[in-house]
Parts: structure tokens; C-alpha cells; sequence
């Protein structure tokens, strides 16, 4: 099987701006790699002020999680994606199976025309309390195309072998 070089030329570019000096920009590690990991640089608490929802700031090198709490994960960056592109935040699958720890909203989405810091939503499946600390790796993005389509209403579908079989239908016993 001939192995494919990709040229600087037909890669897309995706600038990335650094909101704190010590950020490391997430990158492939290995050529063919979908994901770069992305790092925890700092943490954003929900506050309930009176009946008014916010993110604040916690200024701290760690954040102690406990079971089913949630915390915002500031990564550091924003970026400039070109339009017709998009990234996914998604779990890293070391930290889901050994630690109990997902990004909730999986995939976060971030689109082309967002500047802000990207911020992953951590939280702890486990019976245990996990501790992040800021500069480990909590997350992966990997960079999606999008596919132009159009709706269509219609009072009818087209038939499928599947036909109106619910969840799950499709599994054989």
C-alpha cells in the first residue's frame, strides 16, 4: 500500500490564540492521529446568585471533583477555524475507562465563527473523588467537516429495511 505524504499546502489551516502564556497548543501526536490532547488551565465553578446561573473563576492549581459534580475546564485557547470546519470536544477514552472522568456535552462543538477560550465540561462518573490538576491533559478536540444540506418537509418517508423499528431494533438475539 503506497503511504500518502501530506504537503503543507493541503492542510487546513486552524489558527490558535493563546489566552495564558503557558498553554501547549493541542497537535497530533502521531501523523494519522485524530485527536490532540488538550490540557486543563484553570476551572469555572456554576454559581446559583439569586436564581441567576454564572461561571466563576477558581483560582487554584486543582479542583478536587466529587462523584456526578461537573466543572468547567478552561483549555487556554481560542482558535480561528475556517468556515466549513468545525471541532469536537470528546472524552480521552484512559481518563473514561481508569478514572470514571467524561466531558459532558460530547461532542462540544465548536464552530468556525467562535473566539472565545474553548472550555471542556468535566465530570466524574466514578463512586470516587478525582482530583484535576491544571496542565494535565483532560480532553481530546478532532477537527470535522461539515456537509451542506438542505431540509426537506415531507408528510412521507422513504421506505428502509429497518422500516419504524425503534431503539435498539436493529440487534439480532
Amino acid at each position: 500500500m503506497e503511504k500518502k505524504t501530506e504537503t503543507l499546502e493541503n492542510k487546513i489551516k486552524v489558527y490558535f490564540k493563546k489566552i495564558r502564556e503557558e498553554v501547549i497548543i493541542p497537535e497530533p501526536s502521531k501523523p494519522g492521529d485524530a485527536g490532540s490532547d488538550a490540557r486543563i488551565m484553570g476551572f469555572k465553578k456554576i454559581i446559583n446568585e439569586k436564581g441567576e446561573k454564572k461561571l466563576s473563576d477558581i483560582d487554584s492549581e486543582t479542583y478536587t471533583l466529587k462523584p456526578l459534580e461537573r466543572i468547567g475546564c478552561s483549555l487556554g485557547f481560542a482558535t480561528a477555524i475556517p468556515e466549513g470546519y468545525y471541532f469536537k470536544v470528546v472524552p480521552r477514552s484512559g481518563l473514561a475507562l481508569w478514572e470514571g472522568l467524561s466531558i459532558l456535552n460530547t461532542p462540544g462543538t465548536i464552530d468556525s465563527g467562535y473566539r472565545n477560550e474553548w472550555m471542556a465540561i468535566v465530570v466524574n462518573l466514578s463512586n470516587e473523588e478525582r482530583t484535576l490538576k491544571k496542565g494535565e491533559r483532560i480532553c481530546q478536540i478532532i477537527l470535522g467537516k461539515l456537509f451542506p444540506y438542505e431540509v426537506i418537509i415531507t408528510k412521507q418517508l422513504p421506505d428502509s429495511d429497518r422500516g419504524l423499528g425503534g431503539f435498539g431494533s436493529t440487534g439480532k438475539n
